[in-house]
């Protein structure tokens, strides 16, 4: 009888084990696909940022600034202490942000037509923030196909972007390493905000990420040279 009882132990115990070893084998992949899934987010608004200073204590953005995530929407604060002020504050902040997006990319902006209907844009285009780029939509009806479908509409809007820089590009080498385009392969345009770097791999990103304003004087000082 004792002999049955330590058999019927040994094999709930081990069974046990099982299922709280799946358990939590289960529970840690989507927190490690979640932190990937926000860290993407946030990289795909960060380029194009516009504000220098953090919004809740007003000190400049520096090297240790904290990247927070809110409602989908990139809020650098300048520390951890600002990431749950922002997020009491959001609605403040978040127009903040929306005017200066607009403010800062409406003059270069890349489209002169809806990027939901095609349609000419008027002097009656309604502007929409997504994230932190600009988009230029003929109606309120286009706004809320936006909202419904961002990925799309900005798309076409960094596509728009890359064809309108690339056609007076200024370096035939990659602006990281100076390498010449196509030499390892079919040249990168990346779009680092509302910028293109053409760069001679994928490797080269993360430097643009870290480096961008020094490698766009770079392509200004270019651009210059060629006129």
């Amino acid at each position: 009888m004792n002999q049955r009882r330590l058999v019927c132990v040994a094999l709930f115990s081990a069974l046990a084990f099982f299922l709280l070893s799946a358990f939590a084998s289960v529970q840690d992949k989507p927190a490690g696909e979640d932190a990937k899934v926000q860290a993407a987010k946030i990289l795909a608004q960060k380029g194009a940022y516009p504000l220098k200073r953090c919004p809740v204590s007003g000190e400049a953005l520096g090297a240790k600034a904290v990247d927070a995530l809110i409602d989908e929407r990139l809020v650098r604060v300048c520390c951890s202490d600002c990431v749950e002020p922002a997020r009491k504050d959001k609605e403040k902040i978040f127009k903040a942000i929306d005017e200066a997006v607009i403010a800062q990319q409406k003059d270069g902006y890349p489209l002169d037509t809806c990027v939901i209907s095609g349609e000419k844009l008027g002097d009656d285009a309604v502007a929409v923030v997504q994230g932190t780029y600009l988009l230029r939509v003929c109606c309120k009806d286009c706004v809320a196909a936006v909202r419904k479908a961002p990925e799309e509409a900005l798309k076409k809007l960094h596509e728009a972007y890359i064809a309108k820089q690339k056609a007076d590009y200024p370096l035939e080498t990659c602006i990281v390493t100076d390498e010449a385009l196509g030499s390892m392969g079919d040249p990168l345009d990346y779009l680092w905000g509302t910028r293109l770097y053409r760069l001679c791999c994928g490797g080269c990103r993360k430097a643009v990420q870290k480096n961008s304003d020094e490698l766009w004087a770079k392509l200004v000082a270019a651009r210059a040279a060629k006129k």
